[in-house]
């Protein structure tokens, strides 16, 4: 079954922009830890407070890393104009990531733990499939 779902998910993301399988294997993965433990985490927990700040901040994870993974794919073979457009980008996804954060904490007072845990997914994500991959190899 996990295959089946694996292999839906690899033709969306291929749909998507995501051409290299190594890139894919890791957006699916985050996909698979944000979505997975907000899921796990908010039934456990009965939709707390602290669960619903941890979903956001794996969401704004990922979001961030698929659109780093989107256009780091095209643009870092592009010399001339490449550096910059990332450079906008990434300003302008951290801006927003920013404006995020600054409502979540700021306006809804959401348990900053729970927000920075989800943020966390990230480092999660890159250390388990890092550690897979070297193990295949």
């Amino acid at each position: 079954m996990l295959d089946r779902i694996n292999q839906r998910l690899e033709r969306w993301l291929i749909k998507g922009g995501f051409p290299k399988p190594d890139v894919r294997i890791v957006v699916r993965n985050q996909i698979y830890v944000s979505l997975g433990t907000s899921l796990v985490i908010m039934l456990v927990t009965l939709l707390s407070r602290w669960s619903l700040a941890y979903s956001a901040g794996a969401i704004i994870a990922l979001v961030n890393f698929w659109t780093l993974a989107r256009v780091t794919q095209t643009l870092v073979y592009d010399e001339k104009r490449g550096p910059f457009l990332l450079f906008i980008i990434f300003m302008a996804k951290m801006t927003l990531s920013g404006l995020a954060l600054w409502w979540l904490i700021g306006v809804e007072r959401v348990p900053h733990w729970g927000l920075i845990c989800g943020l966390g997914t990230v480092v999660v994500n890159i250390t388990g499939t890092g550690l897979q991959q070297l193990g295949k190899k």
